[in-house]
């Protein structure tokens, strides 16, 4: 090999290392360092009738401390009736389903679920919602799907109506309503966690298994916290 091809080479061979090199830097920086960091998943679903009752507005919330060990441990907002059945007028004993259980109801009715994020938020937004769990645990409010009523809240409120700004839905429910909690939150959104891109299709297939889900290849065979522990290198 002539010294111009062994230099050509030593050239290509450098700027290979080195695209490694900055690629590797860019995942860690994004998925290293989950630590003191906040994240957040919208969700919805509804019927294919498009029905009222069967749609349902909910949240995920979750800790990056947690997510950087592979813990996945979403503080879930999912306000529904005690029954899970939505009556249109009066109001109920609500209770506060978990993410996995709310997921699997949906798909158990078959309900279309719709998603929005994950999004790292700043952590007032985070603390309100922890609030808003307590208040919700608290047996202090109950459950009505027309919000009017005194000491009650639907899901919309439950889970949207969490920062100091006034939520207007108006008459949208479901995809729609979840959708204007989003632009809501705005404000308190730093913006996609790309890293956790997974963590909404691993969350809908552990709760529904045989659903169709969107999952990377090298996250198709794992759990969630599997997944999440692959992502950060661990």
């Amino acid at each position: 090999m002539t010294v111009a091809k062994q230099n050509l080479f030593a050239g290509f061979f450098c700027m290979f290392l080195l695209s490694i090199g900055q690629a590797s830097s860019l995942k860690a920086a994004e998925t290293t360092d989950l630590t003191g960091r906040y994240f957040m998943i919208v969700w919805s679903y509804q019927g294919p009738d498009g029905d009222l009752v069967h749609a349902h507005t909910f949240a995920s919330f979750y800790l990056g401390d947690d997510l950087a060990k592979g813990v996945v441990r979403p503080e879930t907002i999912s306000w529904l009736p005690a029954t899970a059945v939505v009556q249109p007028f009066g109001s109920e004993k609500g209770h506060n389903f978990s993410l996995t259980k709310t997921l699997q109801m949906a798909c158990s009715a078959g309900r279309q679920i719709h998603s929005w994020g994950p999004y790292e938020i700043d952590a007032t937004l985070f603390d309100s919602a922890i609030k808003r769990l307590a208040l919700l645990y608290s047996g202090r409010v109950r459950y009505s799907m027309i919000n009017a009523l005194p000491r009650s809240m639907n899901c919309i409120t439950a889970a949207g109506d969490l920062t100091g700004a006034p939520l207007d839905t108006g008459i949208l429910w479901g995809n729609a309503a979840s959708a204007k909690v989003v632009e809501h939150f705005s404000p308190h959104i730093l913006g996609k966690a790309f890293a956790l891109k997974d963590l909404i299709a691993r969350s809908r297939s552990d709760a529904c298994p045989g659903q169709p889900a969107e999952i990377s290849p090298q996250a198709a065979n794992t759990s969630i916290k599997q997944s999440i522990a692959a992502t950060l290198g661990h």
